[in-house]
């Protein structure tokens, strides 16, 4: 039997109206051979509201806090409450049926590998995996599925599974608890490679709302890519050339959206936020 623990964070949203926490109680998870049980951390919440006794059908743990933690001390804090054999990581808005789980483990039972990565699209378009070359991410146009990931991949954080064993190589903390919200994943993804771990794709498939690409206001948009901007400081920070590249590529972002007449924003005014 595959044991899974079910990693859910939410955010200004009661787990009855979150869609994640919606989909997985419908599944069976015992028909499919899967201990299962699912933590769910309620970020930003002042009062605890854990879920209605019978809205999930299976074994399930709530924890909340007032303070809007970053996702990468949430992860970590999730990690050490973790008794399964692999853990897998979902945002609270997405749609996750029986079948995803099928195939994931499918490929647990079939392949060795530390990481378990799902094809995530946006509408049409494929967001993940993806493909990192040294500090700029690059989009794929389409993947082979049930297979290997080439070492210097990059994948959204929603859907991936992830062994225990691995994430005890990786402790005490998995994740950087520098990085927030934009920047854990590829951090996550860099340290697999510098570890030598085994990646495969296995071939279900998630949809994606980012925000990144979906938010039509300006200054919101803005505010967005200055976070993200800021990750990479972070996350590419492994030598002095990493250091040197990353803030000219950022220098170069953010003059981008800094000219023209209809500009979200000032080019100093973005830099002075970006490197406060």
């Amino acid at each position: 039997m595959t044991a899974l623990d079910i990693f859910v964070v939410l955010y200004r949203c009661d787990p009855e109206a979150s869609e994640t926490l919606v989909s997985l109680s419908r599944i069976d998870f015992a028909a499919l051979g899967i201990d299962v049980e699912v933590h769910i951390w309620d970020n930003a919440r002042s009062v605890p509201a854990p879920p209605n006794p019978n809205f999930l059908p299976f074994l399930w743990r709530y924890l909340a806090s007032p303070d809007n933690e970053p996702l990468s001390k949430v992860y970590n804090l999730l990690v050490r409450e973790s008794t399964r054999r692999h853990v897998v990581i979902f945002d609270q808005d997405s749609n996750v049926g029986a079948n995803f789980f099928e195939k994931l483990t499918n490929g647990i039972d079939k392949v060795e590998a530390d990481v378990f990565v799902p094809v995530i699209r946006h509408g049409e378009r494929l967001i993940s995996p993806g493909r990192l070359r040294w500090i700029k991410g690059e989009a794929l146009r389409s993947v082979a599925t049930n297979a290997m990931l080439p070492r210097h991949f990059t994948a959204m954080m929603s859907g991936l599974c992830i062994s225990s064993a691995l994430l005890a190589q990786l402790a005490p903390q998995p994740f950087d608890e520098r990085l927030r919200l934009y920047g854990v994943d590829t951090q996550f993804c860099r340290d697999l490679a510098r570890h030598g771990a085994r990646a495969y794709l296995h071939d279900a498939e998630l949809g994606h709302d980012s925000a990144l690409r979906s938010t039509t206001d300006a200054r919101a948009a803005l505010q967005r890519q200055i976070w993200l901007w800021q990750s990479w400081l972070h996350v590419f920070d492994r030598n002095l050339l990493e250091v040197l590249a990353i803030r000219c590529y950022v220098l170069w972002k953010a003059l981008r959206v800094s000219v023209g007449p209809r500009a979200p924003g000032k080019f100093f005014d973005v830099i002075a936020e970006v490197f406060r």
